[in-house]
């Protein structure tokens, strides 16, 4: 049985333009922001950039493998003592 073929990551172009797709599709111009502008408080190159690297890194966490004895921590572990009838 053949190797299941991973293909490459994408190329920062590739993602450019996925970006600036769903930015249009939300309604959002990007295009208003200034291409380059270190003084200016976003510019495009910066906002791409960081898209870039917010969904470079959601794909690293969604290949991540859960570990099954892993139990997230509890914001009232009283309460969901409670439920679970731990004590």
């Amino acid at each position: 049985m053949p190797e299941p073929v991973t293909p490459p990551p994408p190329t920062d172009a590739e993602l450019d333009t996925y970006i600036r797709t769903r930015y249009a599709l939300l309604g959002i111009d990007i295009s208003v922001l200034p291409a380059s502008d270190p003084a200016a408080v976003m510019d495009q190159q910066r906002l791409l950039s960081n898209a870039r690297g917010i969904l470079r890194t959601e794909v690293a966490i969604a290949n991540a493998e859960i570990d099954s004895q892993f139990h997230p921590p509890a914001l009232y572990p009283s309460a969901l003592s409670a439920w679970t009838r731990e004590d």
